[in-house]
């Protein structure tokens, strides 16, 4: 990273700092996009019922649905037939590209953005499917069919012409369905009819082309994540509280995912099933091409609840359900909080006993202590598969110990922190070590670095309603933190001062940026002659993405001084007027920028911490 920063005497460009539409506006969203649309960040998006994205037959070049950074689309209350979704039909493309600071959400018409919808609204809308032709192995039907396999996508009523809009599947592995990159989905799930309800975010026969990277499912009714078969990859995923499976897939998948999250729901009957349901094939159970999942630093809390309805001990959550011929690996994980940690159905042997199912290298631990045994973490001691090897063969690596995650909660109360703690065997088990360049070789297990603010900070639900804990951070070398600062004189006009800094790399980095001019007449500074009442602005160009006046007037306040504390700032006094922002910046060049309030005057200092999300 550049540490420099500098001042100057003046901001080219302030005038022409960020400016909103007058023009926005609610849009209906039609049933056939056919043409090349882009969706602005100015307006709000409505899915009346099914929207398909469809390039048109002998098009020279696909339809691509562009969303910006920032656009929220509202999906009507809907079930059935009728269920507002958003459909990528194969060909087609999107391309959502949102941002850690402006990330895209789809949400119910219910949903204010500001807190009124919580986990326990699912099922108001759809959710959003893309279709694909790369390669699957079956049919949902069972009906053995000649290769290209091509199969009708669950969640979906259509018939005559809009039958070919539900249709995946190919011969195409690279194929490119577009980009969803910080994305944001929540309380979907919509019924359509018996065991039929549409997941978060459907990946149907999508090739590695593909761009899956920092997306969130909420409170969604189905699975968070279905994947059927592809080879699409998937990095940066939580799955919060859906009320079946985190991460499902099916017919074929040998793509790879990394930092996964999945944290259950328990409300009522309406609980998380898996964190993962893990099938091969329908019909043959040994269809070609076998499916090779690669799953690594995943983190999958369940539901923790220690009784079943009948009052017997351990509800039937399990981690890992794996069944239909599924091969693959799982490894640098933790599964903590479940009944049970794998399931391996009889029907997944032939690929154990090729030792095609490589689960090792993880951590589990049920929050049933007698479960905490190989025999007891087994959810099928009967079967053929002896699963209770996982834990009793040393040479796996599979460890049977508490995580010690900072925080685990199921509500918006701050209390969910699923980082490793210092003392977490996270951090100190032998980590496997990643098969290709895609992936991130990591010193610990998880999807969270254990000394970094998480990947899931500002863009998420669940860090702007409050479920996650307030980022901490321990002193030493491995928190990769950066301080840079500065003492300037801000007078009037244009005479402001000015930080410069730069975030580097590829990687969002999470930014603490404060102005202290009232602190600096206090103890132990006692400065004569400092700024009053500083105004915060952070910009990138000429563009104003934030501001401030007094800090504690910030939504996370509390948050701010905590992270101050932490990173060895001196103290923010309650109710004073310094300026203090704490926010997700993607890489890029910013300034911070030093105002006086009413055309004070005076000495200001401006500090930068940098922190890298992981």
């Amino acid at each position: 990273m550049n540490n420099m920063i500098r001042n100057l005497v003046a901001l080219a460009g302030a005038a022409g700092l960020l400016a909103t539409s007058s023009f926005a506006a609610d849009v209906s969203v039609p049933r056939t996009i056919t043409s090349s649309t882009t969706w602005t960040a100015d307006n709000t998006y409505y899915l009346e019922g099914y929207t398909f994205v469809v390039t048109p037959s002998g098009a020279a070049s696909p339809t691509v649905l562009t969303i910006e950074p920032g656009t929220v689309i509202k999906g009507r209350q809907s079930t059935g037939a009728n269920a507002a979704a958003l459909i990528i039909t194969r060909g087609a493309q999107i391309n959502a590209e949102g941002t850690a600071d402006q990330p895209i959400i789809f949400t119910s018409e219910l949903d204010n953005l500001n807190g009124n919808l919580d986990h326990t609204d699912v099922q108001l809308w759809g959710g959003v499917i893309i279709l694909g032709s790369a390669s699957i192995n079956s049919r949902a039907d069972k009906q053995i069919v000649a290769a290209p396999i091509e199969d009708q996508v669950e969640g979906l009523e259509v018939t005559g012409a809009e039958a070919a809009y539900a249709t995946f599947g190919g011969s195409n592995d690279d194929d490119n369905s577009g980009v969803l990159r910080y994305v944001s989905i929540r309380h979907g799930g919509a019924v359509i009819g018996g065991d039929n309800e549409i997941n978060g975010l459907t990946l149907g026969g999508v090739g590695r082309g593909t761009t899956i990277d920092h997306i969130e499912v909420f409170a969604n009714k189905d699975d968070g994540i279905e994947i059927f078969g592809g080879t699409v990859n998937l990095k940066h995923v939580a799955l919060a509280f859906g009320a079946d499976d985190g991460l499902d897939v099916d017919q074929g998948w040998r793509g790879k995912a990394q930092f996964v999250f999945v944290v259950s729901n328990d409300i009522g009957d309406d609980k998380s099933d898996k964190g993962g349901e893990w099938d091969g094939a329908t019909a043959p159970n040994d269809a070609s091409p076998l499916t090779n999942a690669q799953i690594y630093n995943m983190t999958a809390i369940g539901i923790g609840d220690a009784t079943q309805p009948d009052g017997s001990a351990g509800r039937a959550n399990t981690a890992l359900n794996i069944r239909d011929n599924w091969g693959g690996a799982a490894k640098n994980s933790i599964f903590v909080n479940y009944a049970k940690m794998v399931d391996i159905e009889d029907d997944a042997a032939d690929r154990w006993n090729a030792g095609e199912i490589d689960i090792t290298n993880n951590i589990w631990w049920s929050h049933i202590a007698e479960n905490n045994t190989a025999d007891g973490l087994n959810a099928r001691p009967t079967g053929v598969v002896p699963t209770s090897t996982l834990w009793s063969d040393s040479a796996k690596k599979n460890l049977i110990a508490d995580p010690k995650l900072r925080g685990i909660s199921y509500a918006a109360d701050g209390g969910l922190d699923p980082r490793p703690a210092a003392d977490s065997p996270a951090l100190t088990a032998e980590v496997a070590t990643v098969p290709d360049a895609w992936f991130t070789q990591t010193d610990y297990y998880g999807a969270f670095a254990p000394n970094s603010a998480t990947w899931l900070e500002g863009w998420t639900k669940l860090s702007t309603d409050g479920y996650l804990a307030a980022s901490t951070l321990e002193a030493g070398a491995n928190n990769k933190l950066v301080n840079i600062s500065t003492r300037c004189f801000v007078g009037t006009g244009d005479n402001v001062g000015v930080g410069g800094f730069v975030v580097e790399g590829s990687d969002p980095v999470k930014v603490l940026v404060r102005v202290a001019g009232p602190t600096l007449s206090t103890d132990p500074f006692n400065i004569g002659g400092a700024l009053v009442d500083p105004v915060l602005t952070i910009n990138a160009g000429s563009e104003k993405l934030y501001e401030n006046d007094d800090w504690g007037t910030n939504a996370n306040a509390a948050e701010i001084a905590s992270v101050t504390a932490q990173v060895g700032g001196f103290p923010l006094l309650e109710n004073s007027k310094d300026a203090a922002l704490l926010v997700v910046l993607e890489p890029g060049s910013y300034t911070a920028v030093a105002t006086g309030k009413d055309g004070s005057t005076g000495i200001a200092i401006i500090e930068v911490y940098k922190i890298p999300v992981e």
